[in-house]
Protein backbone atom coordinates (compact mmCIF):
# COMPACT_ATOMS: atom_id res chain seq x y z
CA UNK A 1 0.00 0.00 0.00
CA UNK A 2 1.33 3.48 -0.84
CA UNK A 3 2.46 5.75 1.98
CA UNK A 4 -0.21 8.00 3.52
CA UNK A 5 0.87 11.38 4.84
CA UNK A 6 0.52 11.61 8.60
CA UNK A 7 -1.86 14.56 8.51
CA UNK A 8 -4.26 12.43 6.43
CA UNK A 9 -3.66 9.28 8.42
CA UNK A 10 -4.41 10.95 11.74
CA UNK A 11 -7.17 13.27 10.60
CA UNK A 12 -10.04 13.26 13.17
CA UNK A 13 -12.56 10.50 12.41
CA UNK A 14 -15.30 11.89 14.69
CA UNK A 15 -15.96 14.82 17.01
CA UNK A 16 -14.24 13.08 19.94
CA UNK A 17 -10.95 12.99 17.99
CA UNK A 18 -10.94 16.77 17.39
CA UNK A 19 -8.49 18.78 19.50
CA UNK A 20 -8.48 22.47 20.35
CA UNK A 21 -12.06 23.33 19.31
CA UNK A 22 -14.08 22.27 22.34
CA UNK A 23 -16.74 25.00 22.09
CA UNK A 24 -17.34 24.51 18.37
CA UNK A 25 -17.62 20.73 18.74
CA UNK A 26 -19.98 20.99 21.71
CA UNK A 27 -22.41 23.33 19.92
CA UNK A 28 -22.43 21.24 16.73
CA UNK A 29 -23.00 17.99 18.63
CA UNK A 30 -25.87 19.51 20.61
CA UNK A 31 -27.48 20.86 17.46
CA UNK A 32 -27.41 17.34 15.98
CA UNK A 33 -28.72 15.71 19.15
CA UNK A 34 -31.59 18.25 19.38
CA UNK A 35 -32.19 18.18 15.63
CA UNK A 36 -31.60 21.91 15.30
CA UNK A 37 -29.81 21.75 11.97
CA UNK A 38 -29.18 25.05 10.18
CA UNK A 39 -29.08 25.34 6.41
CA UNK A 40 -25.76 27.27 6.35
CA UNK A 41 -22.65 27.38 8.55
CA UNK A 42 -19.54 29.54 8.32
CA UNK A 43 -16.30 28.15 9.76
CA UNK A 44 -13.72 30.90 10.22
CA UNK A 45 -10.18 30.54 11.54
CA UNK A 46 -6.46 30.07 10.83
CA UNK A 47 -5.30 27.32 8.50
CA UNK A 48 -4.82 23.83 9.88
CA UNK A 49 -7.18 24.24 12.84
CA UNK A 50 -9.79 21.67 11.79
CA UNK A 51 -12.38 23.57 9.74
CA UNK A 52 -12.59 21.10 6.84
CA UNK A 53 -12.20 18.06 9.11
CA UNK A 54 -15.10 19.16 11.32
CA UNK A 55 -17.18 19.98 8.24
CA UNK A 56 -16.73 16.41 6.95
CA UNK A 57 -17.51 14.91 10.36
CA UNK A 58 -20.63 17.07 10.63
CA UNK A 59 -21.76 16.04 7.12
CA UNK A 60 -21.48 12.34 8.01
CA UNK A 61 -23.08 12.77 11.44
CA UNK A 62 -26.21 14.61 10.26
CA UNK A 63 -26.80 11.77 7.80
CA UNK A 64 -26.19 8.97 10.32
CA UNK A 65 -29.27 6.95 11.34
CA UNK A 66 -27.96 6.55 14.90
CA UNK A 67 -26.47 9.92 15.90
CA UNK A 68 -28.19 10.31 19.26
CA UNK A 69 -24.84 10.84 21.02
CA UNK A 70 -23.77 13.57 18.57
CA UNK A 71 -21.36 11.33 16.63
CA UNK A 72 -21.96 9.13 13.60
CA UNK A 73 -21.99 5.43 14.47
CA UNK A 74 -20.14 4.07 11.47
CA UNK A 75 -22.22 0.89 11.52
CA UNK A 76 -25.63 1.86 10.17
CA UNK A 77 -26.59 1.43 6.53
CA UNK A 78 -26.21 5.16 5.83
CA UNK A 79 -22.70 5.36 7.32
CA UNK A 80 -21.61 2.33 5.31
CA UNK A 81 -23.04 3.79 2.10
CA UNK A 82 -21.26 7.13 2.65
CA UNK A 83 -18.03 5.29 3.38
CA UNK A 84 -18.22 3.69 -0.08
CA UNK A 85 -19.92 6.48 -2.00
CA UNK A 86 -20.02 9.98 -0.51
CA UNK A 87 -21.61 11.51 -3.61
CA UNK A 88 -23.92 13.61 -1.44
CA UNK A 89 -21.03 15.28 0.38
CA UNK A 90 -19.63 17.70 -2.19
CA UNK A 91 -16.33 19.50 -1.52
CA UNK A 92 -15.58 22.59 -3.60
CA UNK A 93 -12.32 24.56 -3.62
CA UNK A 94 -13.37 28.17 -4.16
CA UNK A 95 -9.78 29.16 -4.94
CA UNK A 96 -10.01 27.34 -8.29
CA UNK A 97 -13.80 27.36 -8.77
CA UNK A 98 -14.63 30.97 -7.99
CA UNK A 99 -16.67 32.06 -10.98
CA UNK A 100 -20.36 32.71 -11.47
CA UNK A 101 -20.80 29.65 -13.69
CA UNK A 102 -19.58 27.25 -10.99
CA UNK A 103 -22.04 28.67 -8.45
CA UNK A 104 -24.87 28.61 -11.00
CA UNK A 105 -24.13 24.92 -11.54
CA UNK A 106 -24.50 24.38 -7.79
CA UNK A 107 -27.83 26.24 -7.84
CA UNK A 108 -29.10 23.99 -10.59
CA UNK A 109 -28.15 20.83 -8.68
CA UNK A 110 -29.27 21.72 -5.14
CA UNK A 111 -32.90 21.15 -6.14
CA UNK A 112 -32.13 17.48 -6.84
CA UNK A 113 -32.74 15.20 -3.88
CA UNK A 114 -29.72 13.39 -2.34
CA UNK A 115 -28.71 10.12 -3.98
CA UNK A 116 -28.34 8.02 -0.81
CA UNK A 117 -28.19 10.39 2.17
CA UNK A 118 -30.76 12.47 4.08
CA UNK A 119 -28.90 15.71 3.42
CA UNK A 120 -26.85 16.91 0.51
CA UNK A 121 -23.92 18.81 2.11
CA UNK A 122 -21.84 21.35 0.17
CA UNK A 123 -18.46 22.17 1.77
CA UNK A 124 -17.00 25.26 0.10
CA UNK A 125 -13.39 25.78 1.20
CA UNK A 126 -11.63 29.16 0.93
CA UNK A 127 -15.01 30.72 0.22
CA UNK A 128 -13.53 34.24 0.44
CA UNK A 129 -11.95 33.58 -2.97
CA UNK A 130 -15.32 33.70 -4.75
CA UNK A 131 -15.85 36.61 -7.12
CA UNK A 132 -18.47 39.26 -6.44
CA UNK A 133 -20.72 37.75 -9.08
CA UNK A 134 -20.32 34.29 -7.57
CA UNK A 135 -21.25 35.61 -4.11
CA UNK A 136 -24.38 37.20 -5.59
CA UNK A 137 -25.29 33.92 -7.25
CA UNK A 138 -24.74 32.02 -3.98
CA UNK A 139 -26.84 34.53 -2.02
CA UNK A 140 -30.09 33.50 -3.75
CA UNK A 141 -29.55 29.86 -2.80
CA UNK A 142 -28.76 30.74 0.82
CA UNK A 143 -31.93 32.82 1.04
CA UNK A 144 -34.27 30.00 -0.06
CA UNK A 145 -32.44 26.67 0.26
CA UNK A 146 -34.20 23.32 -0.23
CA UNK A 147 -34.82 21.46 3.05
CA UNK A 148 -32.38 18.68 2.11
CA UNK A 149 -29.35 20.97 1.52
CA UNK A 150 -26.73 22.18 4.01
CA UNK A 151 -23.93 24.62 3.13
CA UNK A 152 -20.70 24.72 5.13
CA UNK A 153 -18.47 27.64 4.14
CA UNK A 154 -14.85 27.65 5.36
CA UNK A 155 -12.52 30.65 5.26
CA UNK A 156 -9.30 32.10 6.65
CA UNK A 157 -10.25 35.67 5.66
CA UNK A 158 -13.74 36.36 6.92
CA UNK A 159 -13.47 40.12 6.34
CA UNK A 160 -13.55 39.42 2.58
CA UNK A 161 -16.99 37.82 2.76
CA UNK A 162 -20.00 40.09 2.07
CA UNK A 163 -22.23 40.90 5.03
CA UNK A 164 -25.22 39.60 3.08
CA UNK A 165 -23.61 36.12 3.13
CA UNK A 166 -22.48 36.37 6.77
CA UNK A 167 -25.96 37.28 7.99
CA UNK A 168 -27.42 34.07 6.52
CA UNK A 169 -24.94 31.69 8.19
CA UNK A 170 -24.29 30.39 11.67
CA UNK A 171 -20.75 31.53 12.36
CA UNK A 172 -18.13 29.51 14.24
CA UNK A 173 -14.72 30.97 15.03
CA UNK A 174 -11.93 28.41 15.21
CA UNK A 175 -8.92 29.22 17.39
CA UNK A 176 -5.29 28.18 17.18
CA UNK A 177 -4.59 24.85 18.84
CA UNK A 178 -3.31 25.10 22.40
CA UNK A 179 0.40 24.18 22.63
CA UNK A 180 -0.13 21.50 25.30
CA UNK A 181 -2.91 19.82 23.31
CA UNK A 182 -0.72 19.96 20.20
CA UNK A 183 2.26 18.50 22.07
CA UNK A 184 0.09 15.66 23.41
CA UNK A 185 -1.18 14.92 19.89
CA UNK A 186 2.35 14.77 18.49
CA UNK A 187 3.41 12.43 21.31
CA UNK A 188 0.44 10.19 20.55
CA UNK A 189 1.36 10.03 16.84
CA UNK A 190 5.00 9.19 17.67
CA UNK A 191 3.81 6.36 19.91
CA UNK A 192 1.49 4.99 17.25
CA UNK A 193 4.23 5.26 14.62
CA UNK A 194 6.75 3.69 17.04
CA UNK A 195 9.18 6.58 16.62
CA UNK A 196 11.38 8.08 19.33
CA UNK A 197 11.42 11.86 19.10
CA UNK A 198 12.69 13.95 22.02
CA UNK A 199 10.27 16.20 23.89
CA UNK A 200 12.45 19.24 23.09
CA UNK A 201 12.05 18.62 19.36
CA UNK A 202 8.31 18.05 19.69
CA UNK A 203 7.91 21.28 21.67
CA UNK A 204 9.90 23.15 19.02
CA UNK A 205 7.63 21.69 16.31
CA UNK A 206 4.65 22.85 18.36
CA UNK A 207 6.10 26.35 18.65
CA UNK A 208 6.95 26.66 14.95
CA UNK A 209 3.51 25.46 13.83
CA UNK A 210 1.94 28.52 15.49
CA UNK A 211 -1.27 26.75 16.46
CA UNK A 212 -1.80 24.95 13.16
CA UNK A 213 -2.26 21.22 13.74
CA UNK A 214 -1.80 20.27 10.09
CA UNK A 215 1.47 22.24 9.91
CA UNK A 216 2.71 20.55 13.08
CA UNK A 217 1.91 17.04 11.85
CA UNK A 218 3.45 17.76 8.44
CA UNK A 219 6.65 18.94 10.08
CA UNK A 220 6.67 15.86 12.33
CA UNK A 221 6.27 13.74 9.19
CA UNK A 222 9.44 15.35 7.77
CA UNK A 223 11.32 14.86 11.02
CA UNK A 224 10.39 11.19 11.19
CA UNK A 225 11.69 10.79 7.62
CA UNK A 226 15.16 11.99 8.65
CA UNK A 227 17.66 9.18 9.01
CA UNK A 228 19.38 10.96 11.92
CA UNK A 229 18.38 9.51 15.28
CA UNK A 230 19.59 12.55 17.21
CA UNK A 231 17.67 15.32 15.53
CA UNK A 232 18.82 18.82 16.52
CA UNK A 233 16.80 22.01 16.78
CA UNK A 234 18.85 23.56 13.95
CA UNK A 235 17.73 20.72 11.65
CA UNK A 236 14.11 21.52 12.50
CA UNK A 237 14.64 25.19 11.61
CA UNK A 238 16.35 24.17 8.35
CA UNK A 239 13.38 21.97 7.41
CA UNK A 240 11.13 25.02 7.64
CA UNK A 241 13.60 27.37 5.97
CA UNK A 242 13.65 29.45 9.13
CA UNK A 243 16.38 30.80 11.41
CA UNK A 244 16.74 29.82 15.04
CA UNK A 245 16.03 32.35 17.77
CA UNK A 246 19.67 32.03 18.81
CA UNK A 247 20.79 33.27 15.37
CA UNK A 248 18.22 36.08 15.35
CA UNK A 249 19.51 37.19 18.77
CA UNK A 250 23.06 37.17 17.40
CA UNK A 251 21.90 39.23 14.41
CA UNK A 252 20.17 41.82 16.61
CA UNK A 253 23.27 42.03 18.80
CA UNK A 254 25.33 42.88 15.71
CA UNK A 255 22.96 45.81 15.14
CA UNK A 256 23.06 47.02 18.73
CA UNK A 257 26.85 46.61 19.05
CA UNK A 258 27.63 48.12 15.63
CA UNK A 259 29.32 44.89 14.51
CA UNK A 260 28.79 45.33 10.77
CA UNK A 261 31.13 42.50 9.75
CA UNK A 262 29.23 39.99 11.90
CA UNK A 263 25.87 41.12 10.53
CA UNK A 264 27.00 41.05 6.89
CA UNK A 265 28.32 37.49 7.28
CA UNK A 266 24.98 36.44 8.76
CA UNK A 267 23.10 38.06 5.87
CA UNK A 268 25.34 36.22 3.38
CA UNK A 269 24.59 32.98 5.21
CA UNK A 270 20.84 33.68 5.15
CA UNK A 271 20.96 34.11 1.38
CA UNK A 272 23.28 31.20 0.56
CA UNK A 273 21.22 28.79 2.68
CA UNK A 274 18.00 29.88 0.98
CA UNK A 275 16.35 31.59 3.93
CA UNK A 276 13.37 33.86 3.24
CA UNK A 277 14.54 37.38 4.14
CA UNK A 278 10.99 38.48 4.88
CA UNK A 279 10.83 35.68 7.46
CA UNK A 280 14.00 37.11 9.04
CA UNK A 281 12.21 40.46 9.29
CA UNK A 282 9.25 38.77 10.99
CA UNK A 283 11.57 37.01 13.45
CA UNK A 284 13.26 40.31 14.30
CA UNK A 285 9.87 41.89 14.95
CA UNK A 286 8.96 39.01 17.28
CA UNK A 287 12.27 39.40 19.12
CA UNK A 288 11.73 43.15 19.55
CA UNK A 289 8.23 42.42 20.85
CA UNK A 290 9.63 39.91 23.36
CA UNK A 291 12.28 42.39 24.53
CA UNK A 292 9.62 45.03 25.07
CA UNK A 293 7.40 42.63 27.03
CA UNK A 294 10.31 41.40 29.15
CA UNK A 295 11.19 44.99 30.03
CA UNK A 296 7.65 45.88 31.07
CA UNK A 297 5.98 42.67 32.33
CA UNK A 298 8.18 40.85 34.82
CA UNK A 299 6.21 37.57 34.90
CA UNK A 300 5.50 37.16 31.18
CA UNK A 301 8.49 34.91 30.38
CA UNK A 302 10.33 32.20 32.27
CA UNK A 303 13.41 33.48 34.08
CA UNK A 304 15.92 32.00 31.62
CA UNK A 305 14.07 33.46 28.61
CA UNK A 306 13.62 36.81 30.34
CA UNK A 307 17.34 36.97 31.17
CA UNK A 308 18.23 36.66 27.47
CA UNK A 309 15.81 39.40 26.39
CA UNK A 310 16.98 41.80 29.11
CA UNK A 311 20.56 41.69 27.80
CA UNK A 312 19.35 44.20 25.19
CA UNK A 313 19.36 47.78 26.46
CA UNK A 314 16.84 49.25 24.03
CA UNK A 315 14.48 52.05 24.96
CA UNK A 316 10.84 51.84 23.95
CA UNK A 317 11.39 54.73 21.49
CA UNK A 318 14.23 52.86 19.77
CA UNK A 319 12.14 49.66 19.64
CA UNK A 320 9.28 51.66 18.14
CA UNK A 321 11.55 53.20 15.48
CA UNK A 322 13.16 49.84 14.66
CA UNK A 323 9.69 48.31 14.31
CA UNK A 324 8.70 51.06 11.88
CA UNK A 325 11.83 50.48 9.80
CA UNK A 326 11.32 46.69 9.73
CA UNK A 327 7.69 47.07 8.69
CA UNK A 328 8.81 49.39 5.89
CA UNK A 329 11.42 46.83 4.81
CA UNK A 330 8.80 44.06 4.90
CA UNK A 331 6.59 45.99 2.49
CA UNK A 332 9.47 46.96 0.18
CA UNK A 333 11.35 43.66 0.03
CA UNK A 334 8.57 41.79 -1.78
CA UNK A 335 8.78 44.37 -4.59
CA UNK A 336 12.56 44.23 -4.92
CA UNK A 337 14.46 42.40 -7.64
CA UNK A 338 17.54 42.34 -5.41
CA UNK A 339 16.33 41.56 -1.91
CA UNK A 340 19.79 41.00 -0.45
CA UNK A 341 21.00 44.49 -1.30
CA UNK A 342 17.84 46.11 0.01
CA UNK A 343 18.12 44.06 3.20
CA UNK A 344 21.75 45.21 3.65
CA UNK A 345 20.79 48.88 3.21
CA UNK A 346 18.10 48.58 5.86
CA UNK A 347 20.54 46.69 8.11
CA UNK A 348 22.90 49.69 8.04
CA UNK A 349 19.86 51.90 8.53
CA UNK A 350 19.00 49.98 11.73
CA UNK A 351 22.57 50.28 13.00
CA UNK A 352 22.49 54.04 12.56
CA UNK A 353 19.10 54.20 14.29
CA UNK A 354 20.29 52.29 17.37
CA UNK A 355 23.70 53.98 17.52
CA UNK A 356 22.75 57.43 16.25
CA UNK A 357 24.19 59.28 19.28
CA UNK A 358 27.69 57.85 18.94
CA UNK A 359 28.05 56.62 15.38
CA UNK A 360 29.55 59.69 13.73
CA UNK A 361 31.67 60.65 16.75
CA UNK A 362 33.32 57.24 16.74
CA UNK A 363 33.80 57.06 12.96
CA UNK A 364 34.71 60.54 11.66
CA UNK A 365 38.21 59.48 10.65
CA UNK A 366 36.92 56.33 8.94
CA UNK A 367 34.31 58.26 6.94
CA UNK A 368 36.84 60.92 6.03
CA UNK A 369 39.24 58.30 4.71
CA UNK A 370 36.48 56.56 2.72
CA UNK A 371 35.55 59.83 1.03
CA UNK A 372 39.10 61.22 0.73
CA UNK A 373 38.00 64.33 2.62
CA UNK A 374 41.42 65.92 3.05
CA UNK A 375 41.44 69.67 3.50
CA UNK A 376 44.81 71.40 3.03
CA UNK A 377 45.69 74.93 4.02
CA UNK A 378 47.81 75.99 1.04
CA UNK A 379 48.64 79.39 2.55
CA UNK A 380 50.78 77.91 5.32
CA UNK A 381 53.63 75.46 5.54
CA UNK A 382 54.87 73.72 8.61
CA UNK A 383 58.06 75.42 9.61
CA UNK A 384 59.67 72.21 10.85
CA UNK A 385 59.33 70.03 7.75
CA UNK A 386 58.12 72.42 5.02
CA UNK A 387 55.03 70.36 4.08
CA UNK A 388 51.36 71.28 3.88
CA UNK A 389 49.38 70.86 7.07
CA UNK A 390 46.41 68.48 6.61
CA UNK A 391 43.21 69.55 8.36
CA UNK A 392 40.08 67.32 8.51
CA UNK A 393 36.82 69.00 9.46
CA UNK A 394 33.84 67.16 10.96
CA UNK A 395 31.13 65.78 8.69
CA UNK A 396 28.51 68.34 9.69
CA UNK A 397 30.83 71.20 8.70
CA UNK A 398 31.68 69.39 5.48
CA UNK A 399 27.96 69.14 4.65
CA UNK A 400 27.38 72.82 5.35
CA UNK A 401 30.18 73.87 3.01
CA UNK A 402 28.98 71.64 0.19
CA UNK A 403 25.37 72.71 0.67
CA UNK A 404 26.47 76.32 0.47
CA UNK A 405 28.44 75.66 -2.71
CA UNK A 406 25.54 73.72 -4.23
CA UNK A 407 23.40 76.83 -4.00
CA UNK A 408 26.15 79.15 -5.21
CA UNK A 409 26.64 77.20 -8.45
CA UNK A 410 23.10 75.93 -8.94
CA UNK A 411 21.04 76.37 -12.06
CA UNK A 412 17.36 75.57 -12.41
CA UNK A 413 17.59 74.48 -16.05
CA UNK A 414 20.41 72.09 -15.17
CA UNK A 415 18.26 70.67 -12.35
CA UNK A 416 15.53 69.84 -14.88
CA UNK A 417 18.11 68.20 -17.11
CA UNK A 418 19.58 65.88 -14.46
CA UNK A 419 16.14 64.92 -13.13
CA UNK A 420 15.09 63.95 -16.65
CA UNK A 421 17.78 61.24 -16.69
CA UNK A 422 17.48 60.29 -12.99
CA UNK A 423 15.51 57.11 -13.69
CA UNK A 424 18.63 55.65 -15.32
CA UNK A 425 19.73 54.78 -11.78
CA UNK A 426 17.31 51.83 -12.07
CA UNK A 427 19.71 50.29 -14.59
CA UNK A 428 22.28 49.82 -11.79
CA UNK A 429 20.04 48.06 -9.25
CA UNK A 430 21.29 44.68 -10.47
CA UNK A 431 24.91 45.89 -10.79
CA UNK A 432 27.18 44.18 -8.24
CA UNK A 433 29.34 47.28 -7.82
CA UNK A 434 26.67 49.98 -7.53
CA UNK A 435 23.48 48.18 -6.46
CA UNK A 436 23.58 49.39 -2.84
CA UNK A 437 24.06 53.07 -3.61
CA UNK A 438 21.63 52.89 -6.53
CA UNK A 439 18.89 51.67 -4.20
CA UNK A 440 19.85 54.40 -1.73
CA UNK A 441 19.63 57.16 -4.36
CA UNK A 442 16.24 55.93 -5.55
CA UNK A 443 14.88 56.62 -2.07
CA UNK A 444 15.83 60.32 -2.43
CA UNK A 445 15.64 63.03 -5.06
CA UNK A 446 17.84 65.78 -6.50
CA UNK A 447 16.66 69.23 -5.42
CA UNK A 448 19.66 71.42 -6.37
CA UNK A 449 21.96 70.90 -9.35
CA UNK A 450 24.76 72.48 -11.36
CA UNK A 451 27.48 71.12 -13.63
CA UNK A 452 29.62 70.65 -10.49
CA UNK A 453 27.33 69.97 -7.50
CA UNK A 454 24.21 67.93 -6.69
CA UNK A 455 22.11 68.25 -3.54
CA UNK A 456 19.90 65.29 -2.56
CA UNK A 457 16.82 65.35 -0.33
CA UNK A 458 15.82 62.33 1.83
CA UNK A 459 12.64 61.87 3.81
CA UNK A 460 14.39 59.80 6.49
CA UNK A 461 17.20 61.48 8.42
CA UNK A 462 18.98 58.17 9.13
CA UNK A 463 19.81 57.82 5.43
CA UNK A 464 21.93 60.98 5.63
CA UNK A 465 24.63 59.10 7.51
CA UNK A 466 24.50 56.20 5.05
CA UNK A 467 24.82 58.66 2.16
CA UNK A 468 27.79 60.48 3.72
CA UNK A 469 29.56 57.16 4.27
CA UNK A 470 29.34 56.34 0.56
CA UNK A 471 30.01 59.67 -1.15
CA UNK A 472 32.85 58.51 -3.41
CA UNK A 473 30.90 55.48 -4.59
CA UNK A 474 27.85 57.66 -5.24
CA UNK A 475 29.93 60.12 -7.25
CA UNK A 476 31.35 57.28 -9.35
CA UNK A 477 27.85 55.98 -10.08
CA UNK A 478 26.66 59.45 -11.10
CA UNK A 479 29.65 59.75 -13.46
CA UNK A 480 28.51 56.50 -15.12
CA UNK A 481 25.06 58.04 -15.66
CA UNK A 482 25.84 61.69 -16.51
CA UNK A 483 29.52 61.58 -17.56
CA UNK A 484 30.11 64.50 -15.15
CA UNK A 485 32.32 64.51 -12.05
CA UNK A 486 29.70 65.74 -9.59
CA UNK A 487 30.36 66.61 -5.96
CA UNK A 488 27.40 65.48 -3.89
CA UNK A 489 25.84 66.16 -0.52
CA UNK A 490 22.44 65.55 1.06
CA UNK A 491 19.86 67.03 3.43
CA UNK A 492 16.73 65.83 5.19
CA UNK A 493 13.33 66.96 4.00
CA UNK A 494 13.01 69.25 7.03
CA UNK A 495 16.38 70.84 6.29
CA UNK A 496 15.39 71.36 2.67
CA UNK A 497 12.21 73.21 3.66
CA UNK A 498 14.27 75.44 5.96
CA UNK A 499 16.84 76.12 3.23
CA UNK A 500 14.17 77.21 0.76
CA UNK A 501 12.46 79.47 3.27
CA UNK A 502 15.74 81.13 4.23
CA UNK A 503 16.65 81.57 0.60
CA UNK A 504 13.39 83.40 -0.08
CA UNK A 505 13.92 85.65 2.92
CA UNK A 506 17.54 86.45 2.06
CA UNK A 507 16.70 87.02 -1.59
CA UNK A 508 14.10 89.61 -0.63
CA UNK A 509 16.61 91.34 1.67
CA UNK A 510 19.28 91.43 -1.06
CA UNK A 511 21.70 89.30 0.94
CA UNK A 512 24.48 87.86 -1.23
CA UNK A 513 26.74 84.87 -0.55
CA UNK A 514 30.20 83.65 -1.53
CA UNK A 515 31.64 80.35 -2.71
CA UNK A 516 33.77 78.57 -0.08
CA UNK A 517 36.77 76.67 -1.56
CA UNK A 518 36.91 73.17 -0.10
CA UNK A 519 40.72 73.18 -0.13
CA UNK A 520 40.98 76.19 2.18
CA UNK A 521 39.00 75.48 5.28
CA UNK A 522 39.39 74.81 8.98
CA UNK A 523 36.68 74.01 11.50
CA UNK A 524 37.32 77.10 13.63
CA UNK A 525 37.10 79.38 10.58
CA UNK A 526 33.97 77.80 9.16
CA UNK A 527 31.04 80.08 9.92
CA UNK A 528 28.81 78.73 7.18
CA UNK A 529 25.36 77.68 8.38
CA UNK A 530 22.30 76.31 6.63
CA UNK A 531 21.09 79.89 6.38
CA UNK A 532 24.19 80.98 4.43
CA UNK A 533 23.28 79.84 0.96
CA UNK A 534 23.46 81.65 -2.33
CA UNK A 535 20.76 82.75 -4.65
CA UNK A 536 21.27 81.23 -8.09
CA UNK A 537 19.26 78.02 -7.79
CA UNK A 538 15.79 79.15 -8.76
CA UNK A 539 16.58 82.03 -11.06
CA UNK A 540 14.61 85.23 -10.52
CA UNK A 541 11.26 83.53 -9.94
CA UNK A 542 11.65 83.18 -6.18
CA UNK A 543 7.94 83.21 -5.40
CA UNK A 544 7.37 80.03 -7.45
CA UNK A 545 9.50 77.88 -5.15
CA UNK A 546 7.50 74.81 -3.96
Amino acid sequence: MSYIALYRKYRPKNFDDVIGQKVVVEILKNSIINNHISHAYLFNGPRGTGKTSIAKIFAKTVNCLDNSNGNYCGNCEMCKNLEVNDVDIIEIDAASNNGVEEIREIRSKVKLVPTVAKYKVYIIDEVHMLSTGAFNALLKTLEEPPAHVIFILATTDMHKIPLTILSRCQRFDFKKIDSEEMFAKLKEICTLEKKEISDNVLRLITKLSDGGCRDAINLLDQVISLSNDNITEDEIYDLQGRVSEKTIIEFLKSICDNEVDVGMKLIDNFVTTGKNLNTIVDELLILLRNISLAQNISSYFAEEEKKVYLTFDLSIDIIKEMTRILLELSSQIVKSNNQKNLFEIYYIYLIHTVNKDVYLDNNVDRIANINNVNYNDNTKNKKDNNVNESKIIDIDSFRKVRINNCFVTANKEFLNKVNKDYERINDFIANKVYNNVAALLLSGKIVVASNEYLLFDFEDKSLIQVFMSNIKKIEKLLFEIYDINFKVVCVTNDEWIMLKNDFISNKKNNISYEFIPETNIEVKESKTSFEDVTSNIFGEDVENIN
